[in-house]
This record gives C-alpha cells, sequence and structure tokens, in this order.
C-alpha cells in the first residue's frame, strides 16, 4: 500500500514538468499556476520563501481536480484528497510522512488506515 501512495503522490508532483507556468508575485507569497498543453490548469499554489506553502491544487487536461492538499514551508501537512476514478484516496500527513490512509467509494468509507 505505501507502494501504491508513494506513486500516487510522485504521480501529483510531477504533473508540474514540461508545462506553461505563469508567476505572480504578491507582497510575501508567488502564486504559481501551470497548464496542460490544451491550456486547462494543471496545478495552482503558493510559495514563501521559496517553499510550496497553504493549499495546492492539481487538475487533469479536463480540467476536473484530482489533488488538494496543503503546505507548510515545504512540508505536506493534514489532509490531502486525491480523486482516482470514482475513488477518493485520503491521506493524512504528520511532520511530513504519511500518518494514515482512507479510501472513500460512493459517499462511505471504505478502508482506512495503514
Amino acid at each position: 500500500m505505501k507502494t501504491f501512495i508513494l506513486t500516487l503522490v510522485f504521480l501529483a508532483g510531477s504533473a508540474v514538468f514540461a508545462q506553461e507556468k505563469e508567476v505572480v508575485r504578491t507582497d510575501k507569497t508567488v502564486k504559481i499556476s501551470t497548464y496542460h498543453d490544451n491550456g486547462e490548469l494543471a496545478q495552482s499554489g503558493h510559495q514563501f520563501k521559496g517553499k510550496n506553502h497553504g493549499i495546492w491544487q492539481s487538475y487533469d487536461n479536463q480540467g476536473n481536480r484530482i489533488t488538494i492538499g496543503e503546505y507548510t514551508n515545504g512540508k505536506k501537512t493534514g489532509t490531502w484528497l486525491f480523486w482516482i476514478d470514482k475513488q477518493v484516496v485520503e491521506v493524512t500527513y504528520q511532520d511530513n510522512l504519511i500518518a494514515e490512509v482512507s479510501y472513500w467509494e460512493a459517499g462511505a468509507k471504505a478502508v482506512a488506515n495503514n
């Protein structure tokens, strides 16, 4: 199961490569948006002092959200959600490590914890 989750995390993170990128600077953060070749938003979030910080979201090339989660100073924190087909994988991070994994299908919790 850890291999599955690591693969999932890798795929979500690799969605950024080889895409058009838009960078908007604010007073304290930098908003990063990357786009699929067809122009659909692929990923968006903020960086603070060069590290991912705040809510990050990823989308497939049809515009459907496939990942949402939060970074704190470059580390994954709290609960992340991954949409895979008709299933939602809920991954809870603690100290940047996977603490718990739950699978949801059709509105009901199917399997919990690893």
